[in-house]
């Protein structure tokens, strides 16, 4: 017998108050029959990358911010898409995802993400 045990908080997918932790592995899934992605709580969580992550093309950026920064609205004063813009281009390396971390007020290193 499978035992679910309710987990507070929402499903990310919208689904609403219907998480769950699976006594067979332990993973956190949205229990709603119609959720599109029952394991995306599990995925987020397992995610062990705590840095920025920037993809970077020749006419432009997006940013992956941390998790940690939804805690208290910290993405809303999060400095690296300005220090992004007023870059002249992709780093040294060229276009492609990059390891964005910060080293003091307006001072970011790029590392490049092979594979990616």
């Amino acid at each position: 017998m499978t035992c679910e045990l309710p987990v507070a908080g929402h499903c990310p997918m919208g689904c609403g108050e219907t998480l769950q932790r699976r006594d067979l592995d332990s993973a956190i899934v949205c229990a709603a029959d119609a959720c599109p992605r029952p394991d995306a709580v599990d995925t987020i969580l397992r995610e062990q990358e705590t840095e920025h992550i920037v993809q970077f093309d020749e006419d432009g950026f997006t940013i992956r911010h941390p998790l940690r920064e939804r805690l208290d609205d910290a993405l809303m004063h999060c400095e690296l898409h300005r220090h992004c813009t007023r870059l002249p281009g992709p780093p040294r390396d060229g276009a492609g995802q990059y390891r964005a971390i910060f080293l003091g007020p307006r001072d970011w290193v790029f590392q490049r993400r092979e594979g990616a």
